[in-house]
C-alpha cells in the first residue's frame, strides 16, 4: 500500500501531537480569513470528488515551530522540518496540512490520493507542497499570493512578526468565496419543498398550466414571473 515513507510517518506523528503530547492547531478559524474560506471550500470540493480529507495542522505558534525544528537536532527523533520560527508559512496562518480521512491510512497515497487533492487545491489558487522541487510535502497547501517564491521573507521584511501581520487581518470574503456560498444557498433553495400553506395553490397552478411545480422554494427570475403571468392571463 503506497505511502510517503519514513519522513511522512514522522511528520504525521508530529502533525497530530508535539513531544509534549499536546495537539497542534487544526482550527481552520486560526488561518488568515482568506485562506480559511478557501480551505473550507477545498475540503468540500475534495469530498465532491470522492476524496475525504481532514485537517492535520493550520496555525503554529513559535513554541510549536521550534519544537518541530528541534526534533532530530536537540531532541531525540528524526528531522521533520528545516524551517525555524517564523520561516514556516504555518506561523503566519498561511498554510494548512491535510490527511486522508477515509479510514485507509492517514498518509496512504494509494491511487495518487494526495496528488488528486493537490490538483484541486492548485485550481483554487493554492500552492501545493507536492510541487516543491526538492522537499516534496504532499499534505501541504499555502496561500501563494502572500508567499512569493514560497518564502516568508517579504512578510518578515514588512511585518517583522506574525503577530503584527495578524493585526491586519479582516473578515473579508473574496468574490470566489461569495460566488461559492451564494451557489450553495441557491442550490439549497432549489431542493426546498413547498410550504404547507402554498401546496394547494401550487397544485392548482400546475393543473392550470401556469407553473411546472418544480423548485417551489426557489427564487423566480423576472423572465419566469413574466411567463407565469402570461400563462395565468391566457388560462382565463
Amino acid at each position: 500500500m503506497p505511502a510517503f515513507g519514513a519522513y511522512y510517518i514522522r511528520a504525521a506523528k508530529a502533525a497530530f501531537s508535539d513531544e509534549r503530547g499536546e495537539d497542534m492547531s487544526r482550527d481552520i478559524n486560526a488561518l488568515h480569513p482568506e485562506l480559511a474560506g478557501i480551505c473550507r471550500l477545498f475540503l468540500k470540493r475534495c469530498e465532491e470528488n470522492g476524496l475525504r480529507a481532514g485537517i492535520a495542522q493550520t496555525f503554529r505558534t513559535k513554541e510549536e515551530q521550534e519544537s518541530l525544528y528541534a526534533m532530530g537536532r536537540t531532541v531525540a527523533g528524526s528531522i521533520v522540518t528545516n524551517a525555524r520560527y517564523p520561516l514556516s508559512p504555518h506561523c503566519w496562518g498561511l498554510a494548512f496540512d491535510i490527511y486522508r480521512n477515509d479510514g485507509k491510512g492517514a498518509y496512504n497515497d494509494e491511487g495518487g490520493w494526495f496528488s488528486k487533492c493537490g490538483q484541486i487545491g492548485k485550481a483554487m489558487g493554492l500552492f501545493w507542497g507536492g510541487d516543491f522541487k526538492t522537499f516534496k510535502d504532499k499534505p501541504h497547501f499555502e496561500l501563494a499570493k502572500y508567499l512569493p517564491g514560497n518564502s516568508c521573507k517579504d512578510l518578515i521584511d514588512k511585518y517583522k512578526t506574525p503577530s503584527e501581520f495578524i493585526k491586519t487581518w479582516s473578515d473579508t470574503v473574496t468574490q470566489q468565496q461569495f460566488n461559492e456560498m451564494m451557489g450553495n444557498y441557491l442550490a439549497g433553495l432549489d431542493k426546498k419543498a413547498a410550504s404547507d400553506w402554498a401546496k394547494d395553490l401550487l397544485s392548482q397552478a400546475v393543473s392550470a398550466g401556469i407553473s411546472d411545480g418544480k423548485r417551489p422554494g426557489a427564487w423566480a427570475t423576472r423572465e419566469e414571473v413574466a411567463v407565469m403571468i402570461q400563462r395565468a392571463l391566457s388560462a382565463k
